[in-house]
């Protein structure tokens, strides 16, 4: 009969495992596209594995950033990512702590309303935002993307600012009245810094909607001057001569900024989390 030391030991490794195990089952498609990116049109083809050093190349690299429009679409999604992620979080805040502070009639149906757009597949969508999009003139350009991403990220940034405006203690907002704060100095040096890692996670959520969207900038999006990188792949990948390494390279360049902006907002989460922390 194992000991508790025993048991704890075995708890422990067998946690270890599933974690070990979990990690390769989603890294190994991340690293498998980036293996293959460095590699020749034959050594993808061939079944190997393992390729000789001459099958190894950055020409892929090269075609994709010189001979393509990828800085286009690149350009495109950043804007357009930049763009919805200020908007949401400009509504998103505003729309929050007015549900959290203050008694509004209807809070809870409105409420309900807007959170239950969640509920509903975004192919439901697309054409209640196409033809909104179409009759307001901003069919096949940057901004009608922006506003048809922001339906589909702002419902979730405001539920969870809500619930985090909700947390806070009501009484620092009390105290900064009383030194004579009006509403905007109240939610702009108090609130706002203390709900930096909430702040922070809506509008990282924002981004990756709009960085990984393809169904509304696919409608939205008819020309070369609004396509962005998830339009881009699937041009590539859908050609007639399909260029694995290609593909591989091109989607490689995509997934890297988000990689980058992750580990920025992870440092900058455990910071706000610190700094923001309410002494008592």
């Amino acid at each position: 009969m194992m000991t508790k030391r025993q048991r704890k030991t075995v708890r422990i490794t067998l946690t270890y495992i599933i974690v070990v195990i979990a990690f390769l089952f989603f890294i190994t498609p991340m690293l498998w596209i980036t293996y293959s990116s460095f590699r020749t049109p034959d050594t993808i083809l061939s079944g190997k594995i393992f390729s000789p050093a001459s099958g190894y190349t950055l020409s892929n690299y090269k075609v994709v950033l010189s001979t393509t429009d990828f800085p286009i679409y690149f350009w495109n999604s950043l804007r357009i990512g930049i763009l919805v992620t200020l908007f949401a979080m400009g509504l998103s805040i505003v729309g929050a702590y007015g549900l959290s502070r203050y008694p509004l009639k209807g809070k809870n149906a409105y409420i309900m309303g807007v959170f239950s757009t969640q509920m509903f597949p975004i192919v439901l969508l697309l054409i209640p935002i196409y033809n909104i999009i179409f009759a307001i003139g901003l069919f096949n350009t940057a901004v009608g993307i922006v506003l048809g991403q922001l339906m589909l990220c702002l419902p979730f940034a405001v539920w969870m600012l809500k619930g985090y405006f909700d947390n806070l203690p009501k009484d620092i907002e009390d105290s900064a009245r009383i030194d004579g704060c009006n509403l905007f100095q109240t939610l702009w040096r108090i609130v706002l810094p203390i709900s930096a890692p909430g702040i922070m996670v809506a509008a990282f959520y924002s981004f990756v909607v709009s960085w990984g969207d393809y169904l509304v900038v696919s409608v939205i999006s008819q020309s070369q001057r609004t396509a962005t990188l998830t339009l881009a792949l699937q041009r590539l990948s859908s050609s007639l001569l399909l260029r694995w390494g290609q593909v591989a390279a091109a989607t490689v360049l995509t997934i890297v900024p988000t990689i980058l902006l992750f580990s920025f907002v992870q440092t900058r989460l455990v910071t706000g989390l610190t700094a923001g922390a309410v002494k008592s």
